[in-house]
Parts: structure tokens; C-alpha cells; sequence
């Protein structure tokens, strides 16, 4: 195994917190070509999964707008605009949020979250910020004739077809099964293997290619629905030429490049702590490594120097990321 990267957080002088990254770069043949740290991690890309998971949606309904597919691919922040976009893909199913079965939680987005607070409005499943992949999978179960009570179980059809292809895009035998935490099957696989999903979303081909190029249109194209205001995918696409991203829980991140000198690249991320804050620094580490450009303005929302609440710098941040 190759040295892990670093993302290391200093207070003055002193190293205050190290986070270790593992990195799996393939190229468009499936081969890697770069990595740090253990490119053989099997991991969970838990909400990095999403635009894979939108592949049936994408060839069981293909006059769907982009985006509605977006959302379904997306990890939104509960604003009324992403609510409406997720309320459009259930009025297609003909089916309305009580059908979801994501859960709830508050809206990642401050304004929405007190705009709730303001009217003494609990959340709903909408708010949940995989309610547009939920409501994606619905309908491909109607569109299918499938079962809609239970869509969730890892053995139904649906749930079966999307673990497939994760073992199929990702060229592994099988992948290892856990529950998610919208209770859809989270699937696990090795990060080069994660890394092969991007690189077939970068250069589709193959049985799912036409799915595959609406699915990076789709994101590419409604960057604020994949996320939200000030969060890394909505932040990072438009400013990095040609580039489709996931995020996943727990410091998993993936990503698709076409525009790179080494041709079109999957990347796979997982920052081993799952820390959260990690990411972005290790992220744009990674790029400058591949020689891939991106806006100044994307450098500047994750500065290297650290200030805090009274202005006071306070300690910066180093990111240490060797791809061999």
C-alpha cells in the first residue's frame, strides 16, 4: 500500500488535527493510473452511488428533463426549489410524498431550515436530501410495473439491477451490501472500483452510454440542484471545466473529468476519518496533481489560512497528497 495523503489542521505552530486521504485515479480503459494511499479499500461511497443509482431512471424514462434527473442524483439542501423539482418526478409517478421512504430531516440549507423554524413547520420527507433519488426510484418502478411498497429491500428488482451495474461499471465480481441512511441498499466496493464508475461517467460506453452522457449532462447542468449554496459539488462543477462530482457521506467523493491532460479520468476520494472538512482541501489537492484547472474563485472558498469567528488567524491548513 502506497503512503496515505495528509490533510493536516494547525493551531500556531502545532499540528491540531491529521486527516489521511486514500485517492484511486482510472483512466477511460479502467486501468489506474495514479493513487495514494490503498487503492484496494473496499468503502461505501454511500451518496457518491447516487448518479449510478439514476442509470434505470434515465432508460426507463427518457423525456424526462434534466432537471428532474438531476435531483435525482443529488444530495439537495431542502429548498423550495429542489422540493419542487422532487414534487415534479412523484406527480410523474402519480404518487405524492407519503410514498417516499427516506425519512426526514431538517433541510441543510439555513433559510429553509428557519423559514421552518419561523412557521412552526416540521420537516417532511421532501426536506430529506435523498427524497429526489427516492422519488427517481418510484417512478422507475412505476414506469417498470414494479412493486412500490417495497423499493427499498435489497431484493427488489430494482435494488438488484443498481447493484449490478455498480459490479459491472466498477469491473468487480460482486459488491458488499449495508443499509444506507435513507434505507436503500449502500453498496461497497473497492475505491479503484469507485473509481471506474466515475471514469465510465467521464467517457460513457457501452449498454448504459446514452444513460450515462444525460446522467453528466443532467449534473453538469444544474450544478444548485445536486447540493446547494456554498457545498463542494455546486461549488466545484462550474468552476472546474468538464467535471462532474458526488459527494458521499462520510468523506467519500467522486469524480468525473473529461478535460484532462491525461485524457478523461475517474477519481474516487475517501478521507479515512469521514471527516467532512477534509474533503475540499483534499479534493482541489488532487486536482493541481492531475494538472486539471479550475477557477481561482474555488481556491478561495477553501482557504489554506484559518481565521476565526473575531478575524484572528489562527493556524492553517496543509495538504500533503503524493499520486504515484
Amino acid at each position: 500500500m502506497k503512503a496515505p495523503g495528509e490533510v493536516i489542521f494547525s493551531r500556531g505552530e502545532l499540528p491540531e488535527s491529521v486527516h489521511r486521504v486514500h485517492v484511486a485515479v482510472v483512466n477511460a480503459a479502467g486501468q489506474l493510473v495514479a493513487s495514494c494511499g490503498d487503492a484496494a479499500l473496499v468503502m461505501f461511497p454511500r451518496s457518491s452511488s447516487k448518479p449510478f443509482q439514476a442509470i434505470p431512471l434515465a432508460e426507463a424514462a427518457p423525456d424526462l428533463s434534466s432537471d428532474e434527473l438531476a435531483i435525482a442524483c443529488a444530495s439537495h439542501a431542502g429548498t423550495q426549489r429542489h422540493l419542487s423539482v422532487v414534487e415534479r418526478l412523484l406527480r410523474r409517478a402519480g404518487l405524492d410524498e407519503s410514498a417516499l421512504q427516506c425519512g426526514t430531516h431538517a433541510p441543510f440549507d439555513p433559510d429553509a431550515q428557519a423559514q421552518l423554524v419561523r412557521t412552526g413547520t416540521p420537516p417532511s420527507t421532501l426536506h430529506h436530501n435523498c427524497s429526489g433519488k427516492h422519488a427517481g426510484m418510484l417512478l422507475t418502478c412505476r414506469l417498470r410495473g414494479l412493486d412500490l411498497t417495497s423499493y427499498t429491500a435489497a431484493q427488489h428488482p430494482l435494488q438488484r439491477e443498481i447493484a449490478a451495474l455498480h459490479a459491472a461499471l466498477g469491473a468487480v465480481d460482486e459488491v458488499r451490501v449495508g443499509r444506507d441512511g435513507c434505507s436503500v441498499p449502500a453498496l461497497a466496493l473497492p475505491l479503484e472500483a469507485g473509481a471506474r464508475l466515475f471514469a465510465r461517467l467521464a467517457a460513457p460506453e457501452g449498454p448504459h452510454e446514452a444513460a450515462l452522457e444525460r446522467v453528466f449532462a443532467a449534473m453538469t447542468l444544474h450544478p444548485e440542484l445536486i447540493a446547494g449554496t456554498r457545498r463542494l459539488d455546486t461549488e466545484l462543477m462550474p468552476r472546474v471545466p468538464g467535471c462532474a462530482s458526488k459527494m458521499g457521506a462520510e468523506g467519500y467523493f467522486g469524480l468525473a473529468l473529461r478535460d484532462t491532460p491525461q485524457g478523461p479520468l475517474g477519481v474516487a476520494i475517501k478521507i479515512e476519518d469521514g471527516s467532512e472538512r477534509a474533503r475540499a482541501h483534499a479534493t482541489l489537492a488532487v486536482l493541481n496533481a492531475l494538472g486539471v484547472p479550475f477557477s481561482p474563485e474555488l481556491a478561495d472558498l477553501y482557504p489554506a489560512a484559518l481565521h476565526n469567528f473575531a478575524g484572528y488567524p489562527v493556524g492553517e491548513v496543509q495538504t500533503e497528497i503524493h499520486l504515484a
